[in-house]
C-alpha cells in the first residue's frame, strides 16, 4: 500500500508517496511564488509526483499555532501564522492558539465576525479534499495546546467558529469528487487526520524512548527532547509540553530564522544551537545523538559540521523529511496495518547514516 503524505510549511509545500514498508517512491516541492494560492500549489505538487502508484490514503501536516480563516462563502480570509506576533495575553488557559483570535476580534473585528471556521493550517488542505472541517490533535493530552470549549469562553472566544479536534491517525472524511478533478487524488480514498509539524517529525524520525531527541529543521528549527514522566523546568527559554510517546514530556527549544542563519552567520547559528542543548542539559536533559528531519539534513556536509559543533551522534532517517514519515505512519495505522501510529514508526523508519563528531 501507498499514502499521500503533504506537509504545509511557511515557505513550501512538499509531498510525498511512501510505502506501508517505509520506501520512499516519489517525492516533491513547490516554493510559494508571490501571489500563488495553497490550492495552485497543490496543484503544481501533484504534477511533480509520480502518479504510477495507486494511494491508499492521504495525511497531511502543517505549522502551527497559525489560523486559516474560512469565511461564509468559503472563500478564505488573510492567514494568522505562527510567527506574526499578533496575539493577546490568555485569560484561561495553555492553548497556543486562542490568543490569535483573541487579538483578531480586538483588532479586525470584522475580519473575526466574517468568518464562520477558523482552520488549522492542516485542517484547511484536509477541507480542501474533503470538505470536512476537522483540527488534528495527536491525543488528548494535547487538547488545552489547542481549545477546550471552556477555554473558549473564558477568552471571548465563539466555540462554534472553531473546528472539532480529531486525533492522529483517525479518518477525517474521503476525497471528493471536487477534489478528484482539480488535484487528481482518487475520489473516495480515505483522509486520515495527521498533525502538527513538529510532532509529525518526533513521529517520522522515531524519537519515541525517554533519552532521544529531534532537531527539527525549516524556517525555524525546534529541539524536541523526549524526557521520562513530568518535569518542570526553569529555563524560560525552553517550553513543556506532552511528548507522543506515553507517560513522557516534550522538553525543546527552538531557533528562528535558523535557515537565514545558517545561510549567513553560522557562527552565531552553531552558538544558539549548543547554548540551547546546554540549556537542555542543564535540566538535566541530556542526549548522546540528534535525530535530524528536515530539508538541512541532506546536506552531508552540513551534518558532519553540526555533529563537530555539538559533539554529538547526527543520525539521518531514510526519508530526512521527518513530516513526511510520520504522515506515513499515521495513515497507515488509519488504514489498520499497525495497532498505532507510534507503532507504525517503529516497524517502518530506519536510520541510514550517522555521524560522528571529528
Amino acid at each position: 500500500m501507498y499514502a499521500l503524505c503533504l506537509d504545509i510549511g511557511t515557505s513550501s509545500l512538499k509531498g510525498a508517496v511512501i510505502s506501508h514498508q517505509g520506501k520512499l517512491v516519489s517525492d516533491g516541492r513547490i516554493y510559494y511564488k508571490e501571489g500563488v494560492v495553497w490550492q495552485q500549489a497543490l496543484c503544481e505538487l501533484m504534477q511533480k509526483l509520480d502518479r504510477t502508484f495507486s494511494v491508499s490514503a492521504v495525511c497531511v501536516s502543517g505549522s502551527g499555532p497559525t489560523f486559516i480563516p474560512l469565511k461564509k462563502d468559503n472563500t478564505i480570509g488573510k492567514p494568522l501564522f505562527w510567527n506574526d506576533k499578533k496575539e493577546k495575553p490568555l485569560v484561561s488557559g495553555h492553548s497556543l492558539y486562542l490568543p490569535k483570535l483573541m487579538w483578531l476580534k480586538e483588532n479586525q473585528s470584522e475580519e473575526y465576525d466574517g468568518t464562520k471556521m477558523f482552520l488549522t493550517m492542516d485542517g484547511y488542505f484536509n477541507w480542501l479534499l474533503t470538505g470536512v472541517a476537522a483540527a488534528p490533535v495527536y491525543d488528548d493530552r494535547f487538547v488545552p495546546f489547542f481549545w477546550t470549549k471552556e477555554d473558549a469562553g473564558k477568552n471571548g472566544i465563539d466555540f462554534e467558529k472553531l473546528p472539532p479536534l480529531v486525533h492522529t491517525g483517525e479518518m477525517i472524511g474521503a476525497v471528493t469528487e471536487g477534489a478528484e478533478r482539480l488535484y487528481g487524488i482518487k475520489a473516495g480514498t480515505p483522509v486520515f487526520a495527521g498533525g502538527s509539524d513538529f510532532l509529525m517529525a518526533i513521529l517520522g524520525t522515531a524519537t519515541l524512548e525517554a533519552g532521544q531527541i529531534c532537531d527539527r529543521a525549516g524556517t525555524s528549527e525546534g529541539i524536541n527532547y523526549c524526557c521520562a514522566g513530568e518535569k518542570v523546568v526553569e529555563n524560560h527559554e525552553l517550553r513543556v509540553m506532552p511528548h507522543i510517546a506515553p507517560g513522557c514530556t516534550n522538553i525543546s527549544f527552538r531557533i528562528e530564522e535558523s535557515t537565514h542563519l545558517i545561510e549567513n552567520d553560522r557562527e552565531q547559528y552553531g552558538q544558539r544551537l549548543c547554548r540551547g542543548l546546554q540549556a537542555l542539559e542543564r535540566e538535566g536533559c541530556s542526549a548522546q545523538a540528534l535525530r535530524l528531519s528536515g530539508g538541512q539534513a541532506k546536506n552531508a556536509v552540513w551534518n558532519q559540521l553540526r555533529a563537530n559543533m555539538t559533539g554529538k551522534v547526527v543520525l539521518v532517517p531514510e526519508i530526512e523529511d521527518g513530516e513526511l514519515a510520520g504522515c506515513a505512519c499515521a495513515a497507515f495505522a488509519g488504514l489498520g496495518l499497525y495497532e498505532s501510529p507510534a507503532r507504525a514508526a517503529e516497524a517502518i523508519v530506519r536510520i541510514k547514516r550517522d555521524y560522528i563528531p571529528e
